[in-house]
């Protein structure tokens, strides 16, 4: 098992690392950095098993699963406006990947469904995802620098979820003045303050699954050409600010 920390050129040097060591296969959920897929198409095309979990990408056909990220964003989103908020930014990750736009997309559906006002300068993204503090911290200082500052922020990453937290708690932000909903797997989330709403992803039904994928890839006598996208549920967990 190898980290990247959203790194590209990590990404890069370890698959191919991997890939010399002649594993049997890959999991991988792509980096935030990543933009040019060609060394993962190249492993495919050579025969490589490779599935793709979480932050899947379009241009290989393989097994992938993932959430229903645009689901999670819409819920997220909705539990802001039904506490009274209208103004809701978003801090969102790399604009590349594909959890990226589909919780863009849930996000700008609440708003339509719910008649809020869509604002381009509320769009914040955050190219190193939540690895570097001060890229998130940055982001959050320009939109409470805004004329009409948002009373609200959807996150719709795990690491810049706290990393905002975070910047608002350095910022000496009153947490009754933006309420804040994210998306989060770690257990620190429920001590956090300010505290926020979060929707939590089924992490380990998904690499259970993704594991499944790629012994089934692995193991098989023949060329694998009929291949699965597995979408699964999220939780949205509601949190009121003490």
């Amino acid at each position: 098992m190898t980290q990247t920390h959203d790194s590209s050129e990590r990404e890069r040097t370890n698959v191919n690392h991997l890939a010399q060591r002649s594993v049997d296969g890959l999991l991988i959920s792509m980096s935030a950095g990543t933009s040019d897929y060609s060394f993962l198409k190249t492993l495919h095309e050579d025969g490589l098993p490779i599935v793709f979990f979480d932050r899947v990408i379009d241009e290989i056909d393989t097994f992938k699963v993932t959430s229903d990220n645009f689901k999670g964003a819409y819920n997220a989103t909705e539990s802001l406006i039904k506490k009274g908020r209208k103004k809701i930014a978003l801090l969102s990750n790399a604009p590349q990947l594909s959890i990226t736009n589909e919780r863009l997309s849930g996000y700008m559906k609440a708003l339509a469904d719910y008649h809020v006002h869509f604002r381009p300068e509320y769009i914040r993204n955050c190219s190193k995802g939540g690895n570097d503090y001060e890229e998130v911290e940055d982001a959050v200082k320009e939109l409470l620098a805004l004329p009409d500052k948002p009373d609200a922020i959807f996150i719709s990453s795990d690491r810049i979820s706290i990393s905002c937290v975070r910047a608002l708690k350095h910022l000496n932000f009153d947490p009754k003045e933006i309420a804040i909903a994210g998306f989060s797997n770690s257990d620190v989330v429920d001590l956090l303050h300010p505290s926020l709403s979060y929707v939590r992803q089924k992490a380990f039904e998904m690499g259970q699954i993704a594991v499944e994928m790629l012994l089934k890839l692995i193991e098989s006598k023949y060329p694998v050409t009929e291949f699965e996208t597995r979408v699964l549920d999220t939780e949205l967990h509601l949190v009121d600010p003490k």
